[in-house]
């Protein structure tokens, strides 16, 4: 089951446990050059809103409205990573664990290679959530990482008419496997907290106060580490979403109206390139016009 509720995916998978749910959103950060092997984790902006596409059908008739299930408009200055947020259970004291993949432009995002639905080992092409996490950009298989953004402006095939490559351009594919109910009881037995939880408390840490085991903060997420079998997750739950990155004339030609976000200004982008996270590294020229509320050339 998938519902879209507070422009957030919420997918829970009540047949295979109580616990099996996830939530993802979308963050709208800066974009910064293109071609990096690795970035920090930009500050989140807000997070965007996304539009199912039975509201836009009456407003657009283009015929690949109908391949997605929303779409999310994007200014040429900004990008998006995605955060995961599993379910916790308390009876269990874990995170339910999911296998994720994503795809953008027929690329799966963690490996670079071809995208297919099927879930590969080797080389492992899906994300393993068992905390909250996020991904901020997906491989092209050659070393390097890419920002989630919109299309560029000037790809007739998709600011025109014809949108013949819509399906390569701009989409972002999302599957969903949750373990399956006997491999999540069998890494993680209901009440073995218990026993843990009395170890723990005659153990206090270096200052004295009991450790806490609870991640409170986001971590990148990382291939590396996956402590699950090939078999564990379940394939026939399989839950499947795919949204469009619309950009700014994109989504003016569907409903006549700019994206409902005012587009990032000059003076934050420029606050961000001079920041020690981003080291400088803001893609703030290339966007200045549009940034600054004019209409930058076309063609």
């Amino acid at each position: 089951m998938i519902e879209l509720t507070h422009d957030q995916l919420n997918f829970a998978f009540p047949e295979i446990h109580p616990d099996a749910k996830l939530t993802i959103d979308f963050q709208r950060t800066l974009r910064i050059p293109d071609g990096e092997r690795e970035f920090p984790l930009l500050p989140g902006l807000g997070r965007y809103p996304l539009f199912p596409v039975q509201e836009l059908v009456e407003q657009g008739s283009a015929p690949w409205l109908h391949q997605v299930e929303a779409m999310l408009p994007m200014y040429q200055s900004e990008a998006m990573w995605l955060s995961f947020q599993p379910s916790y259970s308390v009876a269990h004291q874990t995170f339910y664990p999911f296998a994720v993949k994503i795809s953008t432009g027929r690329r799966d995002a963690v490996s670079g290679r071809s995208s297919s639905s099927a879930l590969h080992r080797n080389p492992q092409d899906y994300l393993v959530l068992t905390e909250q996490s996020w991904l901020g950009g997906y491989s092209n298989g050659r070393g390097q990482v890419h920002q989630f953004v919109a299309v560029p402006f000037g790809n007739k095939e998709i600011d025109g008419a014809e949108h013949r490559d819509f399906d390569n351009r701009g989409r972002v594919q999302i599957d969903v496997y949750p373990l399956t109910r006997h491999a999540f009881e069998l890494y993680h037995p209901a009440g073995s907290w218990k026993a843990h939880l009395a170890a723990t408390a005659t153990r206090p840490s270096g200052n004295g106060d009991l450790k806490g085991e609870l991640h409170e903060e986001l971590e990148p997420q990382k291939v590396d580490g996956n402590p699950f079998r090939h078999e564990d997750w379940d394939r026939e739950a399989r839950a499947s979403y795919s949204l469009h990155l619309a950009n700014s004339l994109q989504w003016c030609a569907m409903t006549g109206s700019p994206p409902p976000s005012p587009p990032l200004s000059a003076n934050l982008a420029a606050r961000m390139a001079e920041s020690p996270e981003s080291h400088g590294r803001v893609a703030f020229q290339p966007w200045r016009a549009l940034m600054e509320g004019t209409k930058p050339p076309i063609g």
